[in-house]
């Protein structure tokens, strides 16, 4: 009887601890948190942070847990606009890897640092989409862009050879890249988007019948079909 008492309590005693553990858990990890960074102020596309841009601060980690940026992100540049109050994500930073060139367009809207521009040049009468969601770093001309270090020297070498830049302001969105277009194919879509036809589509055309011969008149009829008197 009495072996049975000391077991029924050692196992109560194992179910309160187990529950104990689990209730502990449960309170550990509703007061777990993790190391996050928030922007202390609105930025543009291309800005570098600085220490008063930007503080790290600790947020839940229970509940969903959503992607964000961890690591220090001073002297790395965003990649878009935003508010104070914001949570950095790995891609609201632009690459390490860009540089700062100088760009020469010969027609652009109006641009404001942290824009974004598609740029197309003009080569043997060909339009060609060269450039596309590139960063405005310094309005003026020329214009100062972000882009990928690795087509640095491409860039520089379109400027060292006043290849005629056209610029759109863009988020890129929508954009098609076919290898470019010649004027007589850009004033066909054109007009065929004027009229209304969708682009890439060869408009239909109605062949018409021909118009059937007139029937022959009352007076030819009656004049044909009198027989003809004589004397």
């Amino acid at each position: 009887m009495i072996r049975r008492q000391v077991v029924a309590i050692a196992l109560t005693a194992v179910v309160v601890a187990v529950i104990g553990l689990l209730y502990l858990e449960a309170i550990a990890q509703s007061r777990a948190t993790r190391s996050a960074w928030m922007l202390t102020r609105d930025v543009t596309a291309g800005t570098v942070l600085a220490a008063d841009d930007v503080r790290q601060v600790r947020i839940p980690d229970a509940g969903d847990r959503f992607t964000i940026l961890q690591q220090s992100p001073l002297h790395r540049r965003v990649a878009h606009a935003m508010r104070a109050g914001t949570l950095l994500t790995p891609d609201d930073l632009l690459d390490r890897d860009v540089a700062q060139v100088p760009l020469t367009v010969r027609a652009a809207p109006d641009v404001t640092v942290g824009d974004a521009l598609d740029v197309y040049a003009v080569v043997g009468g060909r339009t060609m989409l060269v450039g596309r969601h590139l960063v405005v770093v310094a309005a003026g001309r020329p214009l100062s862009v972000l882009v990928p270090a690795a087509d640095e020297p491409d860039w520089i070498s379109l400027q060292a050879n006043d290849v005629s830049l056209f610029a759109a302001k863009s988020d890129g969105t929508g954009v098609p890249d076919d290898g470019g277009v010649v004027v007589t194919d850009a004033v066909q879509e054109l007009a065929d988007t004027a009229r209304g036809v969708p682009t890439g589509v060869e408009p239909s055309t109605t062949v018409s019948a021909p118009p059937a011969p007139p029937p022959p008149s009352s007076t030819a009829a009656g004049g044909a079909g009198r027989p003809q008197g004589g004397r």
